[in-house]
């Protein structure tokens, strides 16, 4: 497999993950927030070529995927500790 196809092959990986993790926000808004933001980041760097770019923004994507289960997993306990709906 070539570098293009393995960064290829990571970066729908996560693309994937990044999705279904915005399902773990407690609140449709954070749900909806996490879709839109993962959509946009992927369409706006979806022509980039430079390896080194690439290969930065695919550890980018890995931060931000851990930032989103983590926040999913404050916000959730927090919301249930606290009685809040979720429903917002």
């Amino acid at each position: 497999m070539s570098a293009t196809a393995a960064s290829r092959t990571r970066a729908m990986s996560l693309y994937r993950k990044l999705l279904r993790s915005a399902m773990k926000m407690p609140t449709p808004n954070r749900q909806k927030y996490v879709l839109n933001k993962t959509r946009d980041e992927f369409r706006l760097n979806k022509a980039i070529s430079d390896p080194d770019e690439i290969e930065f923004l695919i550890r980018l994507a890995d931060t931000n995927l851990d930032t989103v289960l983590v926040q999913a997993e404050h916000l959730t306990r927090l919301f249930h500790e606290n009685g809040q709906n979720t429903d917002q």
